[in-house]
């Protein structure tokens, strides 16, 4: 079943430059110089995609850009061990230089820009990798290495292993790739310049950089087949990762068996940067830890949630890197003066501060007045003051539906879809709105005081699931499947939120969302249950998915969905 989406943007490759030497010059980001080569790493990556479609190869441009990485990535490592910003001065001013000298090459006039997950929601930060690096270069004896950064995220981690061997001594030269193939069976197309330059390089070390590995260890494993089979031994191809796996667990057997052969260098996040941390010491409320807490036993996948940890009154919750992290500061900031929301008291290095809330989680059907009343009014206020711009992204949403539909209930009931398409043509017209996403009861919190406040409100609609920018009926919907209101409770709900918001087809919409987040729900808690195994979560899962599946059946009825209000 289909969860996730592909989170991108438009940019203006000149103005990203601009922005990241302002950030130079300015003394980096708000999570220091990592984040600027976060930034300029989604560029890169981008830029490369577009010179090589269809095979990797070597091109000036890409030359140029791996030249300005690493060097933000060398910057980066000053900061991280200490150095004064009078220190940092050359280090920034040749990172600066080499960006500026991009600005007179021929960079395209847009880009797609694909969101690095690590950076954005799972507190993946280069200083990871450099400090992987340095012990591999320092106690590894690695001395010469050609460092191959996986697109998209592997190319700003690949310039800091680079930067971090070249720190120790070593003589290291850098490009990036783009594996292609089955996500089970993915491989290397080069051309031949690059295979030639590979083959008059394999007597060195190659270092082969990107998060994951994921389900399958196929991006990594196709990489490393790749260039054994261009005359680098095994053991000096050294695989550098965001975790240690158990290979064995890999979906591809090509991937099993091949893992194990070579070497790896990993450094964690708790081993090299929660030290460092402006929380450093705070009680871990990550992985579900923060239900211990709230009071609720509320089923979680703990591999999808933020890090998060409490600390004198404050909790600090992962909110990105670079932009990621500002956006999601201006939104709690907006949150809060609505009165909705935790306190946001800044951001440092990726983390959100917010004031903790305490209170006790609400409660599937337990939908108080009061909640419904708070619920409109903050529905309507993300309505109106939140909008994404453009309209929600109408054909994923479809491909969703009839894929977890066919899937989850099976393929004769997609004929309950046939007047989806109505229901697609009003979506269009409707502006797309930065959704909560999250309408489950235990992101509720009731405080002594009886204030209710949601929390977990920041990011959903920007993250790498479903629905990403979308109708607030959406939401509208979500409240009313996990609340558990009647017929009548949830089209009076829509009402009045569309009342407030301006929106008076809001109402008419609810069935169709209603389905849309059912078929969403089901396909999730489904992924869930099967990605856990055993265990409490995942017999919460498990049963969540048993409900969806059942409240899906009833939404799409005996004739299936009505017509459009």
């Amino acid at each position: 079943m289909i969860v996730y989406r592909d989170a991108t943007r438009e940019a203006c490759p000149r103005a990203v430059v601009d922005d990241i030497v302002r950030g130079l010059r300015d003394g980096g980001s708000t999570d220091g110089p990592g984040g600027l080569l976060a930034e300029f790493g989604e560029l890169e990556a981008a830029v490369a995609d577009g010179l090589f479609p269809e095979r990797d190869g070597l091109h000036p441009l890409a030359d140029a850009m791996r030249a300005a990485g690493t060097a933000l990535a060398r910057e980066m490592r000053l900061a991280w061990h200490g150095a004064s910003a009078g220190d940092r001065a050359g280090a920034g001013a040749e990172a600066a230089g080499l960006l500026l000298r991009l600005r007179a090459m021929a960079l395209p006039a847009r880009v797609t820009l694909k969101v690095a997950e690590g950076y954005a929601y799972y507190a993946l930060y280069p200083e990871t990798y450099l400090a992987a690096a340095e012990r591999l270069a320092r106690d590894g004896g690695v001395r010469r290495a050609v460092c191959v950064g996986i697109r998209s995220i592997g190319t700003s981690l690949s310039a800091a292993v680079a930067a971090g061997m070249e720190a120790e001594g070593a003589e290291v030269e850098t490009v990036t790739v783009r594996p292609h193939g089955h996500p089970f069976d993915r491989g290397l197309r080069l051309t031949p310049d690059l295979e030639a330059w590979f083959r008059d390089r394999n007597d060195r070390y190659a270092l082969v950089v990107d998060e994951g590995p994921g389900l399958s260890g196929s991006s990594f494993c196709g990489t490393a087949r790749a260039l054994s089979e261009l005359g680098f031994p095994d053991e000096r191809i050294v695989l550098f990762p965001s975790w240690r796996p158990d290979p064995s667990g890999f979906a591809s057997e090509a991937a099993r068996e091949r893992w194990p052969r070579h070497p790896v260098a990993h450094a964690s996040f708790e081993e090299v940067w929660l030290p460092r941390a402006p929380f450093a010491g705070a009680r871990d409320l990550s992985g579900g830890a923060w239900r211990d807490v709230t009071g609720t036993r509320a089923a979680v996948q703990p591999w999808h949630e933020r890090r998060k940890y409490l600390q004198d009154g404050v909790v600090h919750r992962f909110a990105g890197l670079g932009r990621h992290g500002r956006a999601r500061l201006l939104r709690a900031q907006r949150l809060a003066a609505a009165g909705f929301g935790p306190e946001p008291l800044g951001i440092e290095r990726g983390f959100l501060v917010l004031r903790w809330v305490e209170g006790t989680a609400l409660r599937r059907g337990r939908a108080e007045d009061d909640l419904t009343r708070t619920a409109a009014r903050y529905l309507a206020h993300l309505a109106r003051e939140h909008p994404a711009g453009g309209a929600p992204d109408v054909d994923g949403l479809a491909h969703m539906i009839e894929t977890n539909v066919a899937e989850g209930l099976g393929r004769p009931w997609l004929d309950r879809l046939a007047g989806m398409e109505r229901h697609l043509r009003a979506l269009r017209a409707v502006p797309a709105v930065a959704v909560d996403g999250r309408m489950l009861p235990h992101e509720w919190l009731r405080t002594p005081a009886g204030r209710l406040v949601k929390t977990d409100a920041l990011d959903h609609h920007d993250d790498h699931f479903l629905p990403g920018p979308q109708d607030v009926a959406w939401d509208v919907a979500g409240l009313a499947v996990e609340f558990g209101l009647r017929p009548g409770q949830a089209l009076a709900l829509a009402a009045e939120v569309g009342e407030a918001a301006g929106d008076r087809g809001l109402a008419g919409r609810l069935p169709f969302q209603t389905v849309a987040y059912l078929a969403f729900r089901l396909g999730y808690a489904d992924m869930a249950a099967g990605a856990l195994g055993r265990g409490a979560d995942a017999a919460g899962m498990a049963r969540q998915a048993r409900r969806y599946r059942r409240l899906l059946r009833l939404a799409l009825g005996g004739t299936g969905l009505p017509a459009p209000g």
